[in-house]
């Protein structure tokens, strides 16, 4: 599917991820904002997995993740492949590192860090405040604090009270929404977002 081509794969380095975001004309602090869409909703296990047990087909965990965090992963996932099920439909998302299986099974991204560094599980910095303590889910989340500039983002955004960044996010969203807009004959309106609408 060609819309897969442009979105960045859970185990992309920095330059990689801003790259492809590049390549849809947003900057650095446009990318640092969208990608704090990851701090509501759940990762699944398949997206983590070879980042805590097989890193780069090393057979060890990623050597930058603290180890109580390595446990706490391992934990939420291992009994994931029992209760995994497939897709009946062959997926996009295989080719682009990506996984046909979808589980109950993951981690929140919300970690209740401490009291006072976070208003809640809802949207806010609580994204942010992870990867300033090596504790982002995707390793691509994790290489915003590999680059100088959106480790500078990173650390505003989460020293602040949520405004700047739900500002930031918005203004990149409505960006994103202006992107290759079908009309007319070329484009479709879903019922159900992640189903294509096939012509009968």
């Amino acid at each position: 599917m060609e819309a897969m081509m442009g979105i960045p794969r859970p185990d992309d380095n920095i330059n990689q991820t801003l790259h492809q975001f590049s390549l849809r004309g947003f900057n650095e602090r446009e990318t640092v904002a969208l990608l704090g869409g990851h701090n509501i909703g759940k990762i699944g296990c398949e997206f983590i997995k070879s980042r805590i047990n097989n890193f780069k087909g090393t057979g060890q965990p990623d050597p930058t993740l603290p180890p109580e965090f390595v446990r706490e992963m391992r934990l939420n996932c291992e009994d994931d492949d029992n209760k995994a099920t497939t897709t009946a439909a062959a997926s996009p998302l295989v080719s682009r590192g990506l996984s046909e299986k979808f589980t109950s099974e993951g981690m929140s991204y919300f970690q209740q860090l401490s009291s006072s560094l976070s208003s809640g599980a809802g949207f806010d910095t609580h994204y942010y405040q992870s990867l300033l303590r090596g504790r982002g889910l995707l390793f691509a989340d994790q290489q915003l604090m590999a680059n100088k500039r959106t480790a500078q983002l990173v650390a505003a955004y989460a020293s602040d009270d949520g405004s700047a960044f739900r500002m930031d996010f918005s203004r990149a969203m409505m960006k994103m929404s202006d992107l290759n807009v079908l009309t007319g004959s070329q484009g479709q309106v879903r019922l159900d977002c992640s189903l294509p609408v096939h012509s009968s």
